[in-house]
C-alpha cells in the first residue's frame, strides 16, 4: 500500500489519534507527578484486616537465591546494615569492617580495616552509600565519619559534635543527617541535617518527652525497622515512633511525604521501649519496615512484645503492599516467615530489607535456610520452576548450619 494514494481524511484521522494518544500520555505523566508530590495516607490498619496469599510472581519477574562466598574472609555474622547498589552489596555487622560483594555473592574486599590508624576504625555504627559518586560513608564513634571509595580507599575523614548522636547517614551532596530517638526523654529533634562542620541546617522535631527518671536505656528489638531509605536518589526518613515519612522537596527542604496510619496497632507513647511501663503491653501493636519503588510501598511488619519476657515474643509476621498508582493495598497471610510467597524457586517467603530501583534483597542465614528446606512448607510448595526447587533440595543435602548467609535477589516488575 502506497501512502500517496491514501485520501486526505486518513491523514487527518491519523493526526487526531496521535494527538489524543500524546495528550493522554502527557495527562498520565502529569497525574503521576502530581500524585507523587502530594501528601497522602496509607491506611495500614484497614489494609491489614483483609489478608490473603500473595505470590511473588504478582510483583516480580525473577527471583534468584545466592550464597555469599563461603570463604573465611567473607563469613558474615549478625548483619545489622545492608546496602544495595546497581553492582554491589555492602554488608555491616558487629565489630567487623564493612564487606563488599558482587551481585553473584563473590567477596570483593573489606572497606577499611579494624584499628586506630588512618583509614581504620574499631566499630562501624552506621554505613551509608552515595552510589552516584561511589562513596561509602562509615559513622564511627572514635574516628568520626570515614569516607571510602568503592575501591576501598579512604579518601576523607571528618568529625563534628553531632557524630555522638545515635546514627549519622549521608543524605545529599556534602550533608549528613543524624538520627536519635528520645532515649533520654528530652531530645528536641529526631533528625538533624548537618554540614561537614557540624552546623545544624534543618530538623524534624521529636514529640515524645518524659522525665529522666523514667527511662531504662534498653535497645530497640526491631531488626527489620529501617529509619531511612533512598528512592529516586532522594533520602527518606521515618523515626521509630513517628509514622510520617519525610524526604527532600525540590528546594532540598525536609518535607512530609506520606503517613502510615497504624490505627489501633500503633505503640502508644507511654509504652516506648526507652521508658519504664508498669501495666502490661497491649496486644496487636505492630512495628514496620518501609521500602519504596516507583509503583509500590512495601511494609513488612511484626508484633511488639515485652523485651523483659523474650520467651513470649510472637513469631507471626506479615507484609502490607501499597499501590501508589491505585491507592489500594493488600496484606499477606501472617506466618512465621510472614512475607510474599516465592512461587519462582520455593525459597523462604520474601521480605525486602533493601530496595534499589526495581531490585530488592532479603537475607537468610544458613541455619534458617536449612530449617526451612527441611520444613513441610517448602516440601509442599508449588513453584513455576521445579528445577530451581530441585536445586534447593540438593543444596540441603550438603548445607551446614555454619555456612555463610544466603540472599534472595528479586527483580520487581516496572
Amino acid at each position: 500500500m502506497k501512502i500517496k494514494h491514501q485520501p486526505l481524511p486518513f491523514f487527518t484521522a491519523l493526526l487526531m489519534v496521535l494527538g489524543i494518544c500524546n495528550s493522554c500520555q502527557e495527562k498520565n505523566k502529569t497525574q503521576k507527578t502530581e500524585a507523587a508530590s502530594s501528601f497522602y495516607t496509607i491506611p495500614f490498619d484497614q489494609i491489614v484486616k483483609n489478608k490473603r496469599e500473595v505470590k511473588l510472581s504478582e510483583f516480580a519477574s525473577e527471583a534468584k537465591i545466592i550464597q555469599f562466598e563461603n570463604i573465611p574472609e567473607a563469613m558474615l555474622g549478625n548483619v545489622e546494615n545492608i546496602e544495595l547498589t546497581k553492582d554491589y552489596i555492602f554488608v555491616k555487622f558487629w565489630q567487623h569492617p564493612v564487606l563488599q560483594f558482587s551481585h553473584d555473592g563473590k567477596y570483593i574486599r573489606d572497606i577499611g580495616k579494624r584499628g586506630n590508624g588512618p583509614g581504620e576504625y574499631a566499630e562501624c555504627m552506621k554505613m551509608s552509600i552515595d552510589e552516584k559518586n561511589e562513596r561509602v560513608y562509615i559513622h564511627t564513634i572514635e574516628m568520626g565519619i570515614l569516607v571510602f571509595n568503592f575501591e576501598g580507599e579512604c579518601i576523607k575523614t571528618f568529625s563534628y559534635p553531632a557524630q555522638q548522636r545515635f546514627l549519622n547517614i549521608w543524605a545529599r551532596d556534602s550533608f549528613m543527617v543524624s538520627y536519635f530517638e528520645p532515649i533520654f526523654g528530652q531530645e528536641p529533634y529526631v533528625f538533624i541535617e548537618h554540614n561537614e562542620l557540624g552546623d545544624t541546617l534543618q530538623t524534624i522535631s521529636n514529640h515524645i518527652f518524659y522525665e529522666e527518671n523514667e527511662h531504662t536505656y534498653q535497645l530497640l528489638p526491631f531488626a527489620e525497622h529501617n529509619f531511612s531509605y533512598r528512592f529516586e536518589n532522594k533520602f527518606h526518613m521515618r523515626g521509630c515512633y513517628n509514622d510520617t515519612v519525610y524526604t527532600y522537596d525540590e528546594n532540598n527542604k525536609f518535607t512530609p511525604k506520606y503517613f502510615i496510619d497504624l490505627g489501633k496497632h500503633k505503640l502508644p507513647p507511654e509504652f516506648i521501649y526507652e521508658r519504664k511501663w508498669k501495666s502490661p503491653l497491649p496486644e496487636n501493636l505492630i512495628w514496620i519496615g518501609v521500602h519504596e519503588t516507583s509503583d509500590y510501598i512495601f511494609l513488612p511488619y511484626g508484633y511488639h512484645y515485652d523485651i523483659n519476657k523474650p520467651e513470649l515474643e510472637p513469631e507471626k509476621m506479615g507484609c502490607v503492599i501499597y499501590n501508589k498508582n491505585t491507592n489500594e493495598g493488600l496484606a499477606t497471610i501472617e506466618s512465621k516467615y510472614g512475607g510474599i510467597i516465592d512461587d519462582f524457586t520455593g525459597s523462604p517467603d520474601f521480605r525486602p530489607v533493601r530496595i534499589n530501583g526495581n531490585t530488592a534483597i532479603m537475607l537468610v542465614t544458613a541455619l534458617d535456610m536449612k530449617l526451612y528446606l527441611e520444613s513441610d512448607a517448602f516440601k509442599n510448595k508449588e513453584v513455576k520452576f521445579p528445577l530451581e526447587k530441585e536445586k534447593l533440595m540438593q543444596l540441603n543435602k550438603t548445607l551446614n548450619e555454619n555456612d555463610n548467609h544466603f540472599f534472595v535477589l528479586v527483580e520487581l516488575k516496572n
